[in-house]
């Protein structure tokens, strides 16, 4: 087995797995195909730490004796779960444990945004009082639209009844959700005073939020994404923030990550717009429970059973 991504404290946590079957460690997250390959060569089991690190037909291909990818995110985007279809791997991802940290970030991050915290201990530092300058809004009967409503998404919703607040929600999946009132996307865009992100990123949410979409939401509406950059059109979205007919936006995540710094250069003053290097699910309890389940996704693998391993796609007589 090979650990192809690592820092030094996740190198700690994989003490327990280390233990129990035979591991190798690397530091550092390869982005080259071929030091990823060679690092991993001879491995049955690939575990990734990072959503940084391509597992793609390159890789795969070139690594014919592993079996399993086991990631210890909850999405698989990084993972071209086609190829590993074909190839007879498996994935294993680790579907919760992140829920309640970006949960709890959406309405953190939010709360600071739209108060205008940061601007306002700006201010403070260069002796200003003018409070007037630094006026937000209630969340207590204003109106949150939940956009998917998986673990994370459901979460989301239950804070925001919590804070008083009226929730539209509305998924790819029929469902019903206590106190969400379930509408089209359409609706959901144009009523919410606040948008939460929290779908998965796949062929049939990339791009999501384009430009009709986002033209539909209210000059005064904020957009929080901390699900995956490529749900919302950035450049449509950074258009939208400089023209003001959109209030503000919380990115915790990029179209392309890490991004470069001409990008993040191009976001910097970009008014009403706050961006994180994708925190959001970055908490010690979330970490604990990241690692925990990653290696009991692996030893349960190596004992035959099946546990948070994806349904992969159909393999039709052309993959072959």
């Amino acid at each position: 087995m090979v650990v192809v991504d690592c820092g030094d404290d996740d190198e700690r946590r994989l003490l327990s797995l280390s233990e129990a079957t035979p591991t190798q460690v690397f530091r550092g997250s390869p982005t080259d195909v071929d030091e990823l390959v060679r690092r991993a060569d001879g491995a049955d089991v690939l575990v990734t730490l990072y959503t940084y690190t391509q597992i793609g037909a390159a890789v795969l291909e070139r690594l014919p004796r592993v079996k399993l990818v086991a990631t210890r995110t909850a999405g698989f985007s990084h993972i071209d779960v086609e190829c590993a279809a074909r190839l007879g791997v498996r994935v294993a991802v680790v579907p919760s444990a992140a829920t309640r940290s970006v949960a709890e970030y959406v309405f953190g991050a939010f709360l600071a945004a739209q108060r205008g915290l940061f601007a306002a201990r700006d201010a403070t530092r260069a002796g200003s009082w003018a409070y007037q300058s630094h006026q937000g809004f209630e969340l207590a009967g204003s109106t949150l639209g939940v956009v998917g409503l998986g673990a994370i998404g459901t979460q989301v919703a239950g804070i925001g009844r919590a804070l008083g607040m009226h929730v539209l929600g509305w998924t790819r999946r029929t469902r019903e959700v206590d106190g969400v009132d379930m509408v089209e996307l359409d609706a959901l865009l144009r009523q919410a005073d606040v948008v939460s992100l929290s779908v998965a990123l796949n062929d049939e949410t990339r791009g999501l939020l384009g430009r009709r979409e986002l033209a539909l939401m209210k000059p005064s509406a904020w957009l929080v994404n901390a699900a995956r950059g490529g749900i919302v059109d950035e450049d449509a979205l950074v258009q939208r923030l400089r023209a003001g007919t959109i209030a503000g936006a919380i990115l915790d995540v990029l179209d392309g990550e890490p991004p470069s710094a001409e990008r993040l250069a191009e976001l910097k003053d970009v008014p009403n717009l706050l961006v994180t290097p994708h925190i959001a699910w970055h908490t010690e309890a979330a970490l604990r429970r990241q690692f925990d389940e990653t290696t009991q996704n692996v030893l349960a693998f190596l004992r035959g059973e099946e546990r948070n391993l994806i349904p992969l796609p159909p393999v039709t007589p052309a993959d072959v």
